[in-house]
Formats: structure tokens, C-alpha cells, sequence
């Protein structure tokens, strides 16, 4: 087998262990077991656990960070149509990828290592820059009022991400609901340009109930 295609199925492995775990219980000896080779050929490939933990991380990162690409390229210059779509593409994620959901989560509750913490803080500021960019060209195009601020806006939208898996995990039937990313992204919504305020308020109560 391919060395790549090997290392790939030793993190899908891992990030199943991982998320059936924790850190500190996912020993070597177990993570080798999961993705059916021997402990020394692990470290063939990863020099520590902390080094495959990493490599989970940004395993999951790049098919994240793909699956954003594409729907930039298709959109171009539809910036709030490409927030609805990256959003409603990253509850298609989670919603499909339950060891994964929980990786993510793993990753957020574990921040007070320094090592996770970068990977973590490496992510979502790139999501943070890219949201923000996004928002500052709606406003741009007159589709966005221009007193909002885009960072505030942006840190909103990505610590969406782990309330989406959060839901997810619970079951909420909101997640269901169809028009559910429309209610979601309310705050861009509501920031639009030719919306009256008390229209949002009034539909996000009422829509809700």
C-alpha cells in the first residue's frame, strides 16, 4: 500500500479513537491496534502521539478548508451567499461526520495545551480573516449596513462552528428544519442593507416560535 494512503488510514483510525476517548486514555499501543499495524510502525510515521493528534487536526482542517474553497470559486463576488453555503456545507460535516464532531470538540475543551492550542488558534483565525473579508465586501456592495462591525461579525459566524456541533450532538430538530441556515446566519441577515431592524426582530421571534 501507498505510503500516503497508509498514513491517511493511521488518522482516519486515530481521530475514531480519539473521539471514543480522550488524550490521555488513546495510548500508542491502542491508536497502532485501531488502524491494524504494530506500535513501532506508528512511530514509522508519526514520532509521538502529540505529532498524530496534530496530524488528525489537520487532516480534518484541509477538508474543511477545501470544501470552503469550492464554494468561494462558485460564488466569487456573492459574499453572503458564500457565508450561507460555507456554513450549511460545514453542518453537512458534522452532521455526516460524528468522530470527527468530536475531534473538533476534543480539540476546543483541550486548548490549555499549548501545542493544540496553535493548531486550533492557526484555523479558525484563517476562517476569521476570510469571514471578515467576506463581510467588509458585502458592505462594500451595498449589502451590508456599514456600522456593523465585520471582525464582531466574523467571530460570531466561526464560534457558530461549535454551536452547530453542539446541536448536532444533542439532536436538536432545529438542524433539521430546511430554512434552518437562514435563521442561523440571522445576524448577517439582519445586518443587511435594505432590512428594516424590526423586521429581524420581529421574524426572528415569531419564526422561532
Amino acid at each position: 500500500m501507498a505510503k500516503g494512503n497508509r498514513r491517511n488510514e493511521i488518522i482516519l483510525a486515530s481521530i475514531d479513537a480519539f473521539s471514543r476517548t480522550n488524550y490521555e486514555k488513546a495510548t500508542t499501543a491502542l491508536l497502532a491496534r485501531e488502524a491494524g499495524i504494530a506500535e513501532g510502525t506508528l512511530y514509522k510515521y508519526f514520532p509521538s502521539k502529540k505529532e498524530l493528534f496534530l496530524a488528525c487536526c489537520r487532516y480534518i482542517e484541509d477538508i474543511l478548508i477545501t470544501r470552503y474553497d469550492a464554494i468561494y470559486k462558485e460564488c466569487k463576488d456573492q459574499p453572503l451567499e458564500s457565508l450561507k453555503r460555507i456554513a450549511a456545507s460545514y453542518l453537512d460535516f458534522v452532521r455526516e461526520n460524528p468522530s470527527m464532531r468530536k475531534f473538533l470538540a476534543f480539540v476546543l475543551n483541550n486548548s490549555f495545551d499549548d501545542d493544540f492550542r496553535r493548531e486550533l488558534e492557526g484555523f479558525i483565525n484563517l476562517n476569521i480573516r476570510a469571514t471578515e473579508r467576506m463581510v467588509r465586501r458585502a458592505q462594500e456592495l451595498g449589502k451590508v449596513r456599514k456600522d456593523i462591525n465585520p471582525r464582531v461579525v466574523a467571530w460570531f459566524y466561526v464560534g457558530g462552528y461549535f454551536t452547530l456541533i453542539l446541536m448536532t450532538e444533542m439532536g436538536a430538530e432545529e438542524v433539521e428544519d430546511p430554512v434552518f441556515m437562514d435563521r442561523y446566519l440571522n445576524i448577517l441577515y439582519a445586518a443587511q442593507a435594505d432590512l428594516p431592524q424590526d423586521t429581524v426582530a420581529g421574524r426572528s421571534g415569531d419564526e422561532r416560535a
